[in-house]
């Protein structure tokens, strides 16, 4: 991505940072003033200990939003991207708290894979058997759908709003870091009818396969593969300062010389 011979020593972190320059549409990028973590969930869930902890060491805030119905998710996904946006937001993580199914499924329909290749890691035979035949089923009854019948098709309210959440957000012009196999399925169920692609900046990938083959669709690189399981927004948190890093030695390097 960086052509500019000042910048190439730096790789990743000037890419990240001629990144955000672009959905800045400035040059260089200005370091982002109000970082938001959104995070969608059912009834009964909260924020991980982590997550939070990660926001506070890095100055972001973090909005948990509940979310049940299917029929109404899309629209409360759009409807949170606005609001955070009109409240100031300049660079936007969404995340969302659900099953490891909901992800494996619909990347298994949307790359064409059998349920075995989507299936993450199980502690035992039983469960992975159980794992596959869950998925199949639940392919099963998504085959030959796309957009938003198949996001409805998925039953799940946390997907629907991240897609809403995400496509609003790009069709807002707002950055979105990505770092979950959910977060980046959800991407790429927004990417049918939304130009998300150039609004994207995969922070880290998952051992989740659903994880790898969103970002494939997505033809997104990840920053960083810090080995560990999905935990909603953690991820993109832990790569913000790399970012923020690559923003100022971006300006540094691609100033005049006096």
């Amino acid at each position: 991505m960086a052509d500019s011979p000042q910048l190439y020593p730096y790789g990743r972190l000037s890419d990240a940072a001629q990144w955000l320059a672009a959905c800045q549409d400035r040059s260089p990028a200005s370091e982002p003033k109000r970082v938001r973590a959104v995070i969608f969930a059912e009834d009964g869930e909260g924020i991980p200990q982590a997550t939070e902890t990660a926001a506070r060491r890095v100055g972001a805030s973090i909005i948990f939003v509940t979310v049940t119905d299917c029929s109404t998710a899309y629209d409360l996904g759009v409807q949170a991207a606005d609001a955070e946006i009109d409240g100031g937001a300049d660079l936007l993580i969404p995340g969302g708290i659900d099953t490891t199914q909901v992800a494996a499924a619909a990347m298994g329909v949307m790359a064409q894979e059998e349920p075995v290749v989507v299936v993450g890691k199980q502690p035992s035979v039983e469960d992975w058997k159980a794992e596959v035949a869950a998925i199949r089923d639940a392919m099963f009854r998504m085959r030959g759908l796309t957009g938003r019948e198949l996001i409805n098709a998925c039953d799940s309210p946390v997907l629907a709003a991240l897609v809403g959440f995400m496509s609003q957000a790009a069709r807002r012009r707002t950055p979105l870091l990505v770092d979950a196999p959910l977060t980046a399925t959800a991407a790429a169920c927004a990417a049918a009818d939304t130009r998300i692609h150039d609004w994207l900046l995969a922070t880290n990938i998952s051992p989740q396969p659903a994880h790898r083959l969103a970002l494939k669709k997505l033809r997104l690189d990840p920053l960083l593969d810090l080995q560990m399981e999905p935990v909603p927004a953690l991820g993109a948190l832990a790569a913000l300062p790399l970012v923020l890093l690559g923003v100022e030695i971006t300006a540094d390097a691609t100033q005049p010389e006096a």
